[in-house]
């Protein structure tokens, strides 16, 4: 069976098609189909989303698997903030290690290392973007309620227009984590913050 240089196989109506080329026609097809099979597998960040145009916020949840309950309650709790409170105004992603190149794609773009992450942003490229590691999702979800009102909290921020650079403010206080039940000492270096360009 013909193969692409990216191991791909080609379908039967596209092998019969390139058979009736000569050798050096048939390399230049060969590369097209490719470019075009690779653009066609090509994720971004910005392609993620379904229905863009209603959301004011972006959130990506990256999981090790769907078979750890820990993390599980997080991603439950996300999903049900969006579907009860946000509604259309938020896009929430849960995605774990095995859809392998969405997984690829949000872990290159925003630096995650270890799982679960929580990344928010105020734009659907999400370019600039708010990252919260593993500690401080398990340490709101400790709190009964945490969580859901850590989210509604940035949700609230990012509809009253305010910016990234705000929001990192918010983050940067006392007065924040302590209506949260946490101490800003203990989750500061928990949280990071990339304002794009």
């Amino acid at each position: 069976m013909a193969k692409l240089k990216s191991g791909a196989l080609l379908p039967p109506e596209y092998r019969s098609l390139l058979s009736k080329f000569e050798a050096e026609e048939r390399a230049k097809v060969e590369s097209i189909f490719q470019k075009a099979l690779q653009a066609a597998r090509d994720v971004t960040i910005g392609n993620l989303w379904e229905q863009p145009e209603l959301a004011v916020s972006y959130w990506i949840l990256l999981l090790s698997g769907v078979n750890l309950e820990e993390e599980m309650e997080i991603a439950q709790a996300l999903l049900i903030w969006k579907a009860f409170s946000a509604k259309d105004s938020a896009l929430v992603l849960c995605v774990p290690h095995s859809d392998r190149d969405q997984f690829k794609c949000c872990s290159s773009h925003f630096g995650v290392v270890k799982t679960p992450s929580l990344v928010f942003s105020d734009s659907r490229d999400m370019y600039g973007y708010i990252k919260i590691d593993p500690q401080l999702l398990f340490n709101l979800a400790g709190k009964k309620g945490g969580l859901q009102r850590f989210l509604t909290e940035i949700h609230s921020s990012i509809e009253n227009h305010n910016s990234l650079r705000g929001i990192e403010n918010q983050l940067r206080t006392e007065r924040f984590w302590s209506g949260l039940k946490l101490v800003y000492a203990e989750v500061k270096d928990l949280i990071s913050i990339n304002l794009g360009k």
